[in-house]
């Protein structure tokens, strides 16, 4: 009885394992479908933090996906029911695609600086007079002066403003100043002869004593002198070339669709 039971044992095991078998959607992409794949293909484009997923045969026409996924650094795994209709639909999407190449693979990850963000602003020279597009597109222009912890530290004429990198969307910098170097004296000296001018104004207008005149002149010239270095950033960004990063995936979609 045993030596019957055994052969009809390993038939329902084989069918049972043949239903839960991982299956290929397309040879582009074999057995595991992975994060660089999945961007090339965009074959899960909505799934936040992909790593990985495989398609799973349930029955004849019946697929389910496991998702590996990576938020926050916690791995996920889960899976999502597939219809045999967009099934077929992206098995015939992905076949139609071009092989993804090496040449592919650079071409597609020239313009994904988000992947690096922390290593991009960790690289740039500091203090560094930059533009920023953040969160609920705000603008930004000041001095980056600092790094750390995933925040930006920003000097602005009104104060230092810190960003955290995740709400960065754009930022961009000037490549060199070292050819405007010889402006550096004249622009600290122009800035200083406006406040001079300003306090010499408002004397004019107001005319105090002496002693407070030479006051408000030595208070005006040293404000001047506090916004040299701001105007010197923003006269060496508008005559130096700059380099624009998209650091934020969402701001990368939208630049690819124009």
């Amino acid at each position: 009885m045993m030596y019957r039971t055994f052969p009809l044992f390993i038939f329902f095991f084989s069918l049972i394992s043949a239903k839960n078998e991982v299956v290929i959607l397309s040879p582009k992409v074999g057995t595991e479908i992975d994060i660089h794949e999945n961007r090339f293909y965009r074959i899960f484009p909505k799934v936040k933090g992909f790593v990985n997923a495989q398609i799973i045969s349930i029955s004849d026409k019946q697929y389910r996906v496991r998702f590996v996924t990576s938020r926050r650094r916690k791995k996920k795994t889960y899976y999502k029911p597939l219809p045999l209709k967009r099934y077929v639909a992206m098995q015939n999407y992905v076949n139609r695609q071009p092989d993804f190449t090496e040449e592919a693979r650079i071409a597609m990850y020239s313009g994904m600086n988000f992947l690096r963000a922390a290593e991009i602003i960790s690289d740039l020279p500091k203090p560094q007079f930059v533009k920023i597009l953040h969160h609920e597109r705000k603008r930004l222009k000041g001095t980056l002066i600092s790094f750390q912890d995933t925040l930006l530290s920003v000097q602005t004429p009104v104060g230092i403003e810190k960003i955290p990198l995740k709400d960065v969307e754009t930022i961009s910098y000037r490549l060199s100043i070292g050819e405007y170097l010889f402006l550096k004296p004249y622009i600290y000296a122009m800035s200083g002869i406006i406040g001079l001018s300003v306090a010499q104004l408002y004397n004019n207008q107001r005319s105090p004593r002496v002693d407070v005149s030479w006051y408000f002149l030595f208070y005006g010239t040293m404000i001047g002198l506090n916004f040299s270095s701001e105007l010197f950033d923003a006269v060496t960004t508008l005559l130096t070339p700059k380099e624009t990063f998209i650091l934020s995936q969402e701001q990368y979609k939208k630049s690819r669709t124009h």
